[in-house]
């Protein structure tokens, strides 16, 4: 089995051609990192688009939402979006070669992401029973974490990218109290991530 996200940055065209250049090289180092320490690897296309394949599975979720969040609170001064799209799947996956990677997993990513609404993501399950309220929790999430100011995207961010640490470990790092972090988590719909993510690779295959 394998996951194939493949997303679009958002109105990339509107940014100015120092903003873009800035924009896709900091994202592009941005994968780097994430496929030299996970089991995955990449491409840009076309200037905005992106796919990624992860050949195991259970860390594509996460990573979806990460990238996001990235985009959203790591650029300067900039919040840039993206609309995703991550399926799970059989395919064939010539090894750092996405582009020409072929098989259902890889059809069923890119449909999807001609169908999503701007700025949303969507997840294509194997298990069609389960799809349905697959893409309602996408929506949900999507339209709450839409919503949230920058930052509490770059909070949201720092509590993905370092696993879920406690509270304390970021209010350490915020020079807050951890009350604060507490609150800060909960009115940005924090607790909502981790349940998402487990229950995602909990059924994956199934």
């Amino acid at each position: 089995m394998l996951a194939v996200l493949t997303g679009d940055l958002v109105n990339s065209t509107k940014l100015s051609a120092e903003d873009y250049k800035y924009t896709i090289s900091a994202f592009s180092d941005y994968l780097s990192t994430i496929s030299g320490k996970t089991p995955c690897d990449f491409a840009l296309y076309r200037g905005d688009g992106y796919q990624i394949v992860f050949t195991d599975p259970q860390y594509a979720v996460a990573h979806l939402l990460q990238i996001k969040l990235f985009l959203n609170s790591q650029l300067n001064d900039l919040q840039v979006d993206c609309t995703q799209s991550l399926a799970y799947g059989d395919g064939t996956y010539v090894k750092n070669k996405p582009g020409i990677s072929s098989g259902d997993v890889f059809i069923r990513s890119g449909r999807r992401l001609e169908e999503a609404k701007s700025g949303e993501f969507t997840l294509s399950m194997p298990n069609e029973q389960r799809q349905q309220g697959v893409e309602i929790m996408c929506q949900q999430l999507s339209y709450i974490i839409n919503r949230l100011s920058k930052r509490q995207r770059r909070l949201l961010y720092q509590y993905l990218s370092l696993d879920f640490p406690l509270h304390q470990v970021l209010a350490d790092s915020e020079g807050t109290t951890r009350q604060n972090i507490s609150e800060r988590l909960r009115a940005a719909g924090a607790d909502l991530l981790k349940p998402f993510i487990c229950y995602i690779n909990q059924h994956m295959k199934k």
